[in-house]
């Protein structure tokens, strides 16, 4: 194996402590200033620059990666020559050709087992504070995160994934651990915290990941007995059932989009029933699907989506509101309009490559932390995955920084355990 990717699990340098603290730091940060941890990350993006460009071979497992960071921005850009430049577009998916650096960087020198967890439950706790004041104390109806730095959407499903990322932590444990009892416990807090966030945040879309999630953190637990596992699924279970049925928040929101759907079904091309977000939706999708059918192979192009946009607006095709709109609030029905099939494939590669990156990696029989961190960056895929099926994958600021950093950062964690692991059964 290449030299310069060697390095020992129990040999804790500098390096690994700062990227210890940038760790704990940017998950908090990510909840209470999204946009900044742009420029926070920059300078470890340099770092990851240089370690590339100073041992220059990647390993299997880092051509991977980088497969997985490259194919959207790339699908993007194939489709231009075609149909037309529009650079912006790129813009928010090079974010995760950003992100690989970050990978590089934590993949070479690792992390300290449970600071991940520890950065997930405070984020997670923290998420539960600023909606509580919103939600308790001004009495808002949703969540735009502190000062409104957050879309309410977005808000709600990244703190569900945080959630999770604690919850996972509960449900895979290190068999080295001598204090698993205190790590349930403040995992369970976390993730009721995080869950708590979300529900108050009004995000229908995010619900509907609530019980995949659930299954899949049960289905790779490696520590809780059958028994303990049945009781732990039952009281969660109890928990979301009942939130949603006793919350008239939940309730409400429920019932209304029901009537809504059940309106425009009625209705589909009365523009007085589109004025709600589940009925714009729904017009934009089968306004989408039938520009696909025109241009099947490459869509209407990136650069063209904005004035077919203002022509359907202007022709009453859709409602004003579709006017200001930058996708169509479903990633594959974006992609088939604007790139057609290549580009939708491409989504579904990217899904794919990444459940096949660290499900692969799952080993419950060893004692460190490389189940917990495949097990977080398949709770981030499967919930990006669930939650683009009503928003767009890269529709806002926020929410690209967050599936950045949630993708990238348990992958350079796994990266690095499992070289190590691979290293020594070698030996």
């Amino acid at each position: 194996m290449n030299q310069a990717y060697q390095r020992t699990t129990g040999n804790w340098g500098r390096e690994q402590e700062w990227l210890n603290l940038w760790v704990l730091m940017i998950l908090p940060i990510l909840v209470l200033f999204p946009r900044t941890t742009g420029w926070i990350s920059v300078p470890l993006m340099l770092c990851g620059i240089y370690v590339a460009a100073k041992y220059k071979t990647l390993l299997s497992i880092d051509r991977f990666f980088l497969a997985i960071c490259l194919i959207l921005p790339i699908s993007i850009l194939f489709n231009m020559p075609f149909m037309g430049w529009e650079i912006g577009e790129l813009g928010r998916p090079s974010h995760l050709i950003a992100g690989f650096f970050i990978f590089v960087v934590i993949g070479r020198y690792g992390l300290r087992p449970n600071v991940l967890f520890w950065a997930a439950c405070l984020a997670a706790m923290i998420a539960f504070g600023i909606a509580l004041y919103e939600v308790v104390y001004l009495g808002n109806e949703r969540v735009f995160g502190l000062a409104r730095r957050w879309n309410a959407v977005p808000f709600g499903n990244f703190s569900l994934l945080i959630a999770f990322f604690c919850l996972a932590g509960v449900f895979v444990i290190p068999k080295d651990n001598r204090h698993s009892w205190w790590r349930i416990v403040i995992g369970l807090l976390g993730f009721l915290c995080g869950f708590g966030a979300s529900l108050m945040s009004g995000t229908r879309g995010g619900w509907i990941a609530l019980p995949i999630l659930l299954l899949l953190c049960m289905y790779f637990s490696n520590r809780l007995t059958p028994r303990l596992r049945n009781i732990f699924i039952v009281a969660i279970l109890v928990v979301i059932v009942g939130g949603g049925t006793i919350s008239d928040r939940v309730s409400s929101r429920v019932e209304l989009a029901i009537n809504q759907v059940h309106a425009y079904v009625l209705h589909p091309k009365d523009l007085s029933v589109q004025d709600n977000a589940v009925a714009i939706r729904l017009a934009m999708w089968q306004w989408g699907i039938e520009r696909f059918l025109e241009h099947p192979l490459t869509g209407i192009g990136f650069a063209e989506y904005e004035d077919r946009r203002k022509q359907a607006v202007r022709e009453n095709e859709l409602p004003k509101e579709f006017g200001r709109l930058a996708n169509l609030h479903n990633e594959l029905i974006s992609r088939l309009a604007m790139g057609g099939l290549p580009a939708a494939l491409a989504v579904l590669v990217f899904w794919f490559l990444g459940w096949r990156f660290f499900v692969t990696k799952i080993d419950n029989e060893n004692s460190n932390d490389q189940s917990y961190y495949a097990l977080c960056g398949l709770v981030t895929i499967v919930g990006t995955c669930l939650f683009s099926m009503t928003e767009a994958l890269f529709g806002t600021s926020s929410g690209t920084k967050a599936i950045m950093l949630l993708l990238v950062i348990p992958a350079g964690a796994l990266r690095y355990v499992y070289v190590n692991q691979q290293e020594r059964k070698s030996l």
